[in-house]
């Protein structure tokens, strides 16, 4: 079966809803981070936990088996770079309800 022919159910988180905690599966890239860069540059790391359980060409394929392999589970998809790009973060989402210009 391929990816498209499954139905994927997929839900955009709400500005009510929790975090998102990803701080094994960061854990365990930074610790195969060196190696992967070395082997693998460019390429799609799969992390459920802490384990990185693989490496592929496309993120199509990366999210097919993270699904295959972990239903629902949360996994982490990760392009490996180096050096890892600066993460920018707003301070203010002016999409969210709460926030009205004046």
């Amino acid at each position: 079966m391929h990816p498209t022919d499954a139905h994927v159910e997929s839900r955009t988180l709400g500005p009510d809803d929790p975090y998102v905690d990803f701080s094994r599966e960061e854990a365990a890239y930074e610790r195969e981070r060196a190696r992967l860069v070395r082997e693998h540059l460019g390429r799609i790391a799969l992390i459920h936990g802490d384990d990185v359980v693989g490496v592929f060409s496309t993120i199509d394929e990366a999210i097919w088996e993270g699904y295959q392999r972990f239903g629902n589970d949360q996994t982490m998809l990760k392009e490996i770079r180096d050096p890892d790009p600066n993460e920018f973060i707003p301070l203010v989402d002016p999409r969210h309800p709460s926030f009205q210009p004046d």
